[in-house]
This record gives C-alpha cells, structure tokens and sequence, in this order.
C-alpha cells in the first residue's frame, strides 16, 4: 500500500520526517518495503522563459533556442523537444548542474553551442512524462529556483498484512500515526448539496437478492454533473501514488478508494435499464464486457451487478463497459458496498482478474466504512463536479455489523509480553487504536472493538495491540526456560519417524500435502456425510476452506501429478494428521497413506519387466511391516470400502479393531488419471497401529541342517480363505513346522464342481539339531492331511 506523506497530512499533523515516521510505525507492527521521494530536484534548476526559437542546420528534429533565465544575457540551448516554443516558461538546467554521475557543461551539439538543457518532466523525476518539456504556468517568475514552485513528496510503500484491511488506506495508516504519536485525527466533513423537493427514491431503485454476499449497499443519485479533468491537487495525489487521473468523476471515486479503503463505483445512470440496480448471482454462461473491453463468460458462483435487463458490473472486482462514465454524462449513480471477501476472492481467482478494488475486498471492507466513504464521496462530487444530490440515499443494511466486546486481564497481557503495566495504562493503549472501554478495573478491562477492525476477536488480540502501541521494541528479552521431561517412550515424535523409516526401507517415497482442500475432495472415496467435515472459519478460498477427514485427496492429487508427467512407477506414502466432526465434537487422528502402480521390476527385463504390481504386492508390504515392528496378534479379512473397487479390498484388523484398509482403487477415485497399470491403496489408522504391543524379539540360530518339504493338495469350497488353512495348521502347535507355503490354486466348475477350487501347498519341516528322517516327516504330514480334512471338511487328493 503506498501512500502519499503530503495527502497524510491533511488528516493529522506528521511530527517526523518521512524516514522517522517509517521507523516509528514500524516499531509499531507496520512495517515498510521501502521509500521514495518526488520531488527532489537538483540545485542549478531554475526557472526560464523561452525567447526565440529556429531549426537546426544539421539537424531535422533538433531546435535552437533563445532562453530569457532571469539572470543577465539570455542564453543559446539546443532542444530536441517538440514543445520548445517561443513564450513558455520551462525548467532549466544550467551549466554545472549535477544529474547523479552526469553534469551539465556547454557543449557543442552538431555544431552549435549550448549552455544548459531545457528539461521534462521525466528527467526531473516528477512523472513518467517524456513526451516534450514541462510547461510552468504563465505567471511563474524567472530565475527562481524550481524547488520553490515544485511540490517535494514521499511515497512510503507499506508491507500490509492479511488481517489489517483499514491499512488498505490513508485514513487507517493516519490512524496509526494518531495512535503512536499520540495527536489528533482529523477527518473530513461532509458538505453535500441537496436537490430540493426531490427524492432519490423517485429515480432509481435497488433490491439485494443475496445479503449473504452483500452485507451493505448504498446508492446515491447526483444530478447536473459535469465531467471534466481533476483539480490540480487531486491528480498530484493520484499521480504520486501509481494512478493515472481519468476525470472527475472517477477521479474522485479512485481518490476516496484510497483515502478511506472502500472502494467505489459511479454508472451513468441513464444506461441502467428501469433506472433499477440488483444485486444477484450470475446466471449459467451470462456474460458481461468490462470497462477494460474483457469479455467475460460468468457462473452463479459470481456476484454481479445488474440493472433490470443485463449485467453492469461485477461485484467488487470492476464496472461493466455498458454503464461507464463519458464525457456525456449528467447523472450518476454512485454504489458503496461491502461484499462477502471470500467470494471478491473465488470470482477474481477463476476470471483472472485482479484490481485495487477486488484486492481491498478480499481482506474484507468494513460496512460501516461503507457509509462514510459514501459521504465523502458524495461531498467531492457536489465540490468539484458541480453535482446536485437527489435527496436521500437508498442502504441496504439487513444484518447492521455487531463489533466484538472482548475482556482482557492485566495480569495476562503483563505475564506474556513481560511488561508492568496497570489497567490505565493499558486501557490507554487500546483507547489510541480507537477501541472503546465499556469497563475498567485493576484486574479486567473490556472494550469495544472498531467498525474498522475485523482482526480483533479475543483477548490476546487486544495484547498485541497493547504490544504494538507499546513498541515492540520495548518488550524485555528473556531466556529461553528448558525443562527435560519425560522419557523415550513418551515421546510422540520418535514414533512417527520410526514409522517413516520403516516405510522407507519398504521402497516406498514420502510426500508431505496440506490439509486444507475443496469439500468434494473430503468427501470422495470415503463413507462421511458433509456434516462430518469439518469447515473453517475464514478460508483462504473454497478449494481450501475444509479439514480433510482422510489423506485420500493429496494422495490422488499427487498421484494424478506424476502420471500426466510420465511417471508410472509409484511407490508413495503420507503420514499426516485427519480431521472430523462427530455429534458436534471434532476429533483429529493420525494416518498414513500408501499408494503403489506401474511395474512390479522396472529395473528387469523381458516378461519380467512387463509384470505389474498387484493387490498381493500391496498385501505384501503390509505384512513386511508388521513383521519388522514384530505385530502377530493381527489377521486379514476381505471387505468393502468406498475407496476400493467391489470384490478387491481387504482389511488388517487385532482385537475386533480395524487397523488398515487396503484394495484396489475405486474408480470414483481414478476417473481423468491415465493409468497404465491398476492402482493400489491402503490407508491405516497410525493411532490404533501404535496401541499395540509388539512382542518381544526372539533370537533364532541360523538352521545348521537341511529342511524337508512335502506338498498337500486338496479340494475345498471356494469361500475357505488361505488364513484359515494356515491358522488351522498352526493351532497343531508342531514343533518342527518350519514354513507353509501356498503355491497352486485351480478352480474349473466342470473338473470340480461350482463353487469349489483346488489348493496346494508347500510345507516345510527342519529341526534345529539334526537331520529328519522320512518317517519322522510323513508322521508329521499325516498330522496336517488328518487335522485339515477333519476341521475344515476339506477332500483330500
């Protein structure tokens, strides 16, 4: 935010010079990007009246002229200007005259002599203007310094944070300055010329279809305007600023723009269709031109401003080329509006269209700024465009804005920013950032917070401000107290990590997403209702204004990411915290996320490298690290889950707890991603995981004899899981069972019989200290035949 230090003082009386004034509000919480001065023309400028002038021999765009400088002979220059005309008085550069590095010397230009350069405006550093040289005014007298007649400024560039909107403006930084400096604000008064016997409800209306969006609206109607340029004052403060004045009328609606943070709109009122204003949502596809010429296609997420039959403006963001302010315009309709900010944001981010008024907005404009910015506005028109206000003005203000009344504890606000400070003294404080004290004792102040202020919502709000007003720099170091507490196992961090190196050491890569996303990326591929969600108060935008309930939305996003650049071989996971709303509570647990496609060997060849990954490789790593955190009191259920195609999910439960949810992707979830291999996911609850108890590590000597294997087949009915064959084998307790292995599944309704498959296994028996013999094996084997064909009814083959 730039501001003009000249246009400042017309509201208080600025103590410091430029660069103090920078320091002190700094001090303050306002901090500055940095400094520039106008103005500052070098010494040896003075003022010159050109005499004569002629072309140049030698030259078809270079002109000699004859300069009467007020002081003795008058001079000979060469001019390449196409304004240097007898009769003007211009600035002159005389000889000796220091430009930074360059100095002005006579010198002979093609052949003629000069002593001294007549100068614009540009290369005085007063404007960007190089079209010829500055022209004074007639009456100027010769000789004198041209810093006696030029107006020297500073323009402080200001670094203004998300929550302080009123710093959006010269009012709200003169209101700092008043706050610190400890002087009065003056503010300007309304002087506004009413029509007699007239009535502004007799020439337009205005109906707000959506107060939600539009919390305040104020319409004004001015008849006999002239437009017509600015005054000389207005456009300086406009120019000194980065604006470029168009006419006075929108002049003064850009000028109180910045004098007060609101912005503002005149239309002409005789283009508005019914002389009638609405404010509503824009229909599906309708369109409207801007005053820049940008034709836009809007949606019903945009706010716009229409008459009876079209659109004329969109909210908050710029007026519509259909109602804009020309030369022929007599009466005008001037709008002041606060409008929602989240939707100034989501409208001016999808049409990508950025102003100074949708900036402002989207911090948020308070409605009661809207009411005297009005007023302000009105008092310019009537003074400098000889407008005539119709009487009255038509506000729309449903739901009047309620300032905050927020209690605040002396002893608190001294324990955290180390002062000593009493009640009065910190009622002071507040009282110079315009907060009004309701009650004030030697323990409790409660205040009122400022029509201007939307950041003041709590008590330690208010100790900042005391931290500000108090100066920042006055707030006491202290070192930092460390106490060691608790112990290892108490630790929430190191588990976490512990977690990301066991994934590491899976293969997999960690990626790290926001928790903020659009409610239909909560909701997809989960079972949770949208009153689930949990919404935040102030978002930053609609596509990150809820807490996500699973890490399914980063995880697809990023998935989605590397398949449109070409990479197809992922092994992915996310630790990171979830968040939901049950019954009115809200609960936050934590997550890991694991996603796996492409090929199963990218680094292999031939049939191997076309093998994909599958949900058994998923499976696979899942099993690889309960082993490594030594969890055995966990089985495998198949299941269904939103996330997960029908038939192709599982879960990992202990205890009657789901720990893990795994599967195939469901399509709701790929749908727009180019795979080329199927897509795998599983999502664990790290909070149940971490509950339970690993069992103590066991050594085991590496087998100094040979294993025996024999293989069982038999026929079962197709809904016997591999869980319960290898649960049943183990429930025999036999010592010298080393591993068992599936390895053939064959199902042929015609061979077997509908509903029946045929399975086959590998189990391998070792002793540790000998060798087995056959008969020791075939009695073992005989064992598991006997026990699977009785228990599970299986039929042997």
């Amino acid at each position: 935010m730039k501001t003009s230090v000249n246009w400042l003082r017309n509201y208080i009386d600025i103590p410091w010079a430029p660069k103090e004034l920078a320091a002190r509000l700094t001090a303050a919480g306002l901090e500055v990007e940095g400094i520039e001065f106008t103005g500052q023309i070098p010494a040896g400028v003075i003022v010159a009246e050109i005499l004569a002038r002629s072309p140049h021999a030698n030259s078809d765009h270079l002109s000699i002229c004859t300069v009467n400088a007020g002081q003795g002979e008058p001079l000979q220059i060469v001019c390449g200007a196409p304004n240097c005309d007898a009769g003007q008085k211009v600035p002159l550069a005389t000889v000796g005259t220091q430009f930074g590095d360059f100095q002005i010397k006579k010198a002979k230009i093609r052949g003629v002599e000069s002593s001294g350069m007549l100068c614009s405006a540009r290369e005085l550093g007063l404007s960007d203007d190089h079209s010829g040289l500055m022209i004074l005014p007639p009456d100027t007298p010769l000789g004198i310094p041209l810093t006696d007649i030029v107006e020297q400024d500073a323009v402080i560039d200001w670094e203004v944070t998300p929550n302080r909107p009123d710093w959006l403006s010269h009012v709200g930084i003169a209101r700092e300055i008043a706050a610190v400096a400890q002087l009065p604000l003056r503010l300007p008064a309304p002087a506004i010329r009413s029509l007699p016997n007239s009535s502004v409800h007799d020439c337009a209306k205005v109906s707000v279809l959506d107060s939600d969006l539009c919390p305040r609206y104020i319409a004004r109607v001015f008849k006999n305007i002239k437009v017509g340029p600015s005054p000389d004052w207005m456009v300086k403060h406009l120019e000194a600023v980065g604006l470029r004045a168009v006419n006075n009328v929108v002049d003064i609606t850009n000028y109180v723009m910045l004098e007060f943070g609101q912005p503002l709109h005149a239309f002409d009122l005789t283009t508005l269709a019914g002389s009638e204003i609405v404010v509503r949502r824009a229909k599906q596809g309708e369109e409207i031109t801007t005053l820049d010429g940008t034709k836009l296609k809007l949606s019903t997420d945009n706010l716009l401003i229409a008459d009876r039959d079209k659109g004329v403006a969109l909210a908050g963001i710029m007026g519509g080329e259909n109602s804009m302010i020309t030369d022929a315009t007599t009466t005008v309709l001037l709008e002041a509006a606060a409008f929602d900010r989240s939707n100034v944001r989501v409208s001016s981010r999808t049409l990508g269209i950025a102003t100074d008024s949708s900036y402002r907005f989207e911090r948020g404009v308070s409605p009661e700024t809207t009411a005297a910015a009005s007023a302000r506005a009105a008092t310019l028109l009537c003074e400098l465009c000889g407008a005539d206000q119709v009487d009255g003005i038509i506000d729309c203000y449903g739901k009047p804005w309620q300032c905050p009344e927020i209690t605040l504890r002396v002893q608190r606000c001294n324990a955290l920013l180390g002062l000593s400070l009493d009640a009065t003294a910190i009622a002071s404080c507040l009282e110079r950032r315009g907060l009004s004290i309701l009650m004030q004792d030697a323990e409790t102040i409660t205040a009122r917070a400022p029509a201007w202020r939307f950041d003041l919502h709590a008590e330690h709000d208010l100790i900042e401000e005391v931290a500000q007003i108090s100066g920042l720099d006055a707030i006491p170091e202290a070192p930092v107290a460390a106490r060691i507490s608790g112990t290892m196992k108490d630790d929430r961090f190191l588990p976490l990590e512990e977690i990301r190196g066991e994934f590491q050491a899976l293969g997999l890569d960690e990626i790290i997403n926001y928790s903020l996303w659009s409610l239909p990326q909560c909701l997809q591929g989960t079972a949770c209702s949208e009153e689930e969600i949990i919404k935040v108060d102030n978002p930053i935008s609609i596509d990150t204004a809820f807490l996500r309930p699973t890490l399914l939305p980063g995880l697809m996003q990023v998935v989605a990411h590397n398949i449109a650049h070409n990479e197809h071989n992922l092994r992915l996971f996310e630790l990171g915290r979830v968040f939901r709303k049950n019954n009115g509570r809200h609960s936050e647990g934590l997550q890991a996320a694991i996603a796996i496609t492409g090929k199963r060997h990218p680094e292999r060849f031939g049939s191997d490298l076309a093998a994909t990954v599958n949900f058994y490789d998923l499976k696979g790593i899942l099993a690889s690290w309960l082993e490594a955190r030594r969890l055995t009191d966990c089985s495998w259920q198949s299941a269904e889950a939103p996330a997960c195609k029908p038939g192709a999910c599982a879960t990992l439960t202990s205890k009657g707890k789901t720990i893990a949810t795994f599967g195939e992707a469901a399509t709701v979830l790929t749908k727009g991603i180019r795979l080329r291999a199927p897509l795998f996911l599983a999502l664990i609850d790290v909070d149940a995981l971490l509950k339970l108890k690993a069992a103590p590590p066991v050594y085991t000597p590496i087998a100094q004899f040979p294993a025996t294997s024999r293989d069982i087949s038999f026929v079962a009915p197709a809904g016997l899981t591999h869980q319960t064959i290898v649960a049943t084998i183990r429930d025999l307790q036999l010592p010298l069972v080393d591993r068992i292995d599936l390895f053939d599944i064959f199902s042929d309704e015609k061979v077997l019989g509908k509903d029946r498959c045929s399975l086959s296994y590998s189990v391998t028996f070792r002793h540790q200290e000998r060798t087995l013999t056959d008969d020791e094996v075939n009695a073992l084997q005989t064992t598991i035949r006997s026990a699977l064909a009785e228990k599970l009814g299986v039929e042997l083959r």
